[in-house]
Formats: C-alpha cells, sequence, structure tokens
C-alpha cells in the first residue's frame, strides 16, 4: 500500500499532520512577533523563560506545553501569556480550514500567506507599524507563488500551454498589488484631508498591496471594504470603553523614540486587513468574484 492509499482510506491523518504543522509554525511566529520589531534574533539565544533561564524542550510544545503548565513557567512560576497558545491553536485551525477546503496548490499558498497574515496582525496589535519586510517582501512572496503555482490565482488552464497559465496569474497578482495599493492610498490621502491627521499607516497600504498579491484585486478590494465593516462594527464597543478608561485613567501617553505620543485611542487598521484577506481567500472567493463578475455584466455588459 503505498502512501497515497494509506491517506485516502485514513484521511484523518492528514487532517491531524496539518493541525500540528500549523500549530508549530504558530510557535515560530510567535518568536517571530516577539523578536523581530525589537531587532532581535529568532535563533540566538534560544527560547528562554523572562527569569533568563532556558525552556525545556518538552515545556515548549505547542499549545500542549502551555496547558500541562497551567499557563506558568515552570522555573519561577511566573505567568505565561494566553496570547502563545492563541496564536498557536489560530495558526493550527487556519492551516487545517486550508487543507479542508481548498485544493492542495491553494491550500499550500494560503498556509504562506496566512502566516504573513498572522505576523502582520499581532505586530500591528503590538506596536501600531508594519515592518516593510514582512509587507513588501510578503507582495514578492505572493508574486512569486502566483508565477509558480498559477492554481493560486484561479488561472490554471490545463488546455493551454502552461506559460500561459503563469502569465495569467502573475497579470492577476500584478493587478492585484497595484488595484489594492491604489485605492488604500487614495482613500489614505482622503482621510487625512477630512481628519487632519495622518488616518492610516503607509504599512496598511503595502499589506494591502500583499493581499493583492496572493487574492487578486477582488481579495484587495474585500479586504479594504469588508475588513472595515467587520473591524467598524467589532470595535465600537472597544473604543467606546477605551475612551472612557483613558478619560478616567491618569495615565500618561506612551511615547515613541523620536519624542512623538501614541494616540490611546488609535486603533490598528492591520489586523482587519489581514481578516478581510483571510475571509476572502478560504471561504468568500468564489462569492466575492462573482459578485464582481456581475457587476461588470450590468454595466460593461461583459
Amino acid at each position: 500500500m503505498d502512501i497515497s492509499e494509506t491517506i485516502a482510506q485514513f484521511p484523518m491523518i492528514m487532517d491531524v499532520f496539518f493541525f500540528c504543522i500549523g500549530a508549530c509554525i504558530g510557535s515560530f511566529l510567535n518568536v517571530c512577533i516577539l523578536r523581530l520589531p525589537k531587532g532581535e534574533s529568532i535563533v540566538s539565544p534560544p527560547s528562554h523563560c523572562a527569569c533568563g533561564k532556558l525552556i525545556k524542550w518538552y515545556d515548549n510544545l505547542p499549545i500542549i506545553g502551555w496547558i500541562l503548565l497551567r499557563g506558568k513557567a515552570r522555573c519561577c512560576k511566573r505567568p505565561i501569556s494566553f496570547r502563545y497558545p492563541f496564536v498557536e491553536t489560530l495558526t493550527a485551525l487556519i492551516f487545517l480550514a486550508l487543507w479542508l477546503l481548498l485544493p492542495i496548490h491553494q491550500a499550500i499558498g494560503g498556509m504562506v500567506f496566512a502566516s504573513i497574515m498572522i505576523f502582520c496582525t499581532f505586530v500591528d496589535i503590538d506596536t501600531m507599524t508594519l515592518p516593510d519586510f514582512a509587507t513588501v517582501g510578503g507582495a514578492i512572496v505572493g508574486f512569486v507563488l502566483s508565477i509558480t503555482m498559477p492554481q493560486l490565482q484561479n488561472a490554471y488552464m490545463p488546455d493551454m500551454p502552461f506559460v500561459a497559465s503563469i502569465i495569467v496569474s502573475g497579470l492577476k497578482s500584478i493587478i492585484g498589488i497595484a488595484v489594492g495599493t491604489g485605492i488604500l492610498y487614495w482613500l489614505r490621502l482622503l482621510g487625512e484631508c477630512v481628519f487632519k491627521k495622518e488616518a492610516m499607516g503607509e504599512g496598511d497600504v503595502i499589506l494591502v498591496g500583499c493581499i493583492g498579491a496572493f487574492c487578486g484585486w477582488q481579495g484587495a478590494v474585500f479586504a479594504i471594504f469588508g475588513g472595515s465593516l467587520i473591524g467598524a462594527f467589532s470595535m465600537v464597543p472597544i473604543v467606546a470603553t477605551k475612551k472612557f478608561v483613558v478619560k478616567k485613567s491618569k495615565t500618561k501617553p506612551h511615547k515613541f523614540d523620536d519624542g512623538t505620543e501614541a494616540d490611546p485611542l488609535a486603533i490598528p487598521y492591520g489586523p482587519w486587513l489581514a481578516l478581510g484577506g483571510l475571509l476572502y481567500y478560504i471561504f468568500l472567493r468564489d462569492f466575492v468574484d462573482t459578485y464582481f463578475a456581475n457587476i461588470a455584466t450590468v454595466f460593461f455588459g461583459a
């Protein structure tokens, strides 16, 4: 019995495999989220507790380690942030969903895409910034994957030469980058004119270009407007509560190295863009693409 027959008879083997792979990638993302914004190495020193002691490998197992330790370090009993198992579980579930719901090429490409989006989400939450190596680099990776796996952009045509599929897929990726960054750039300028201050960062503009590189222009547009809509409904009560807490608190605003102060009511936009992009990629691609195609038919008759 070869491996394909084994997988066919026991499909849960691959389900568990991709869930575990996702948990391990999530563990790695935790390290990247914590260290890379500080300019620290992700290799050295090895994982260690806040007290300085190295973490044993069996305590560092994704998800399971935190549960067995009951959220406290073995060495000094300091609390371990719930974010660590949360990111690991989130990544594992997204990887599993990609494997179960999408064709293999789109699933593999989606795992790369999801990893970039998760990293950007939590870095933006922590620092209110999006590093160029993740956003610009992610856009480059999305384009490269699009021309090596045309299935990523639904551009593979078995009855046509493979090079034709590559060209179509590459063009879709480039158009996705251009449309996504173009729309958000102009919205950014409009926001600055209306509110007389920066409405969003340049990192958000580049991030939506990264989304377009993986998802095409339809995914980029959905990430901008769908993500904004979800974020608006989700954040209204949070912002209201935060405003009340800030008003009652005497804590001084955090100052950055350049002397500027952080707005205590500022909400990162990157996580909502990332959520919109992932929702499109995993669940809504067919629906959104059909919607835009119907609009094109109505207005242009094509």
